[in-house]
């Protein structure tokens, strides 16, 4: 059984950072470099987020998908990495309170 933080580094981090990428993208009309930049990933990062290569596993809760739109904005309107970190850790934390992480960690009582 993974502790709740080891599912936040190897899941919940990179579906973050995966639709992230998609909604600058895809929403926002980036180009994959330049979210790259933003971000502090590679470019290969990038064109495997949006490949599906890396975090296959997607957001289907409605809310939080409004909140990394959300988060999407700030990014763009700041273009600051630590603007970035900082809506991560907020996405992080929404998920991490979500089903979404009870699906995750296969239902563990101890995590949050």
């Amino acid at each position: 059984m993974k502790t709740p933080c080891e599912v936040s580094m190897w899941y919940v981090v990179p579906i973050i950072r995966s639709q992230l990428a998609i909604s600058l993208v895809k929403d926002h009309k980036m180009r994959q470099s330049q979210v790259a930049r933003t971000m502090g990933v590679t470019d290969a990062a990038i064109s495997q987020y949006l490949s599906k290569k890396r975090a296959k596993i997607t957001i289907n809760d409605e809310k939080i998908m409004k909140e990394v739109r959300k988060s999407a904005k700030k990014i763009i309107k700041s273009g600051q990495q630590d603007v970035v970190k900082e809506e991560i850790c907020r996405l992080c934390k929404l998920i991490n309170e979500s089903d979404m992480m009870e699906e995750l960690t296969g239902g563990c009582e101890k995590c949050p």
